[in-house]
């Protein structure tokens, strides 16, 4: 599969910021590695629910490691996420 970029629209950023609020929510509740493996199982719940005709399960996975690359990226330049490393 050859990934392409997408600039995220409005709705993008909004769900984005939905899934912060929630993790800002239950940080200090919950450990910062607890919240990584409990996204981790929930992205892995999203790849098996793909239609395979559209993405395909290795698809899913190059799809998912460059998001995370691009999201390391974004957490190192600071982009909102840096009071959940610090509640934890």
């Amino acid at each position: 599969m050859k990934t392409k970029t997408v600039l995220p629209k409005e709705q993008h950023h909004n769900f984005r910021n939905e899934v912060i609020n929630l993790l800002k929510k239950y940080a200090g509740r919950l450990d910062a590695s607890e919240m990584l493996a409990l996204c981790a199982h929930l992205t892995g719940q999203m790849i098996a629910l793909q239609d395979q005709r559209k993405l395909t399960p290795a698809e899913a996975m190059e799809l998912v490691g460059k998001n995370i690359e691009k999201g390391n990226q974004e957490a190192v330049a600071d982009h909102g996420l840096r009071g959940l490393a610090e509640r934890n």
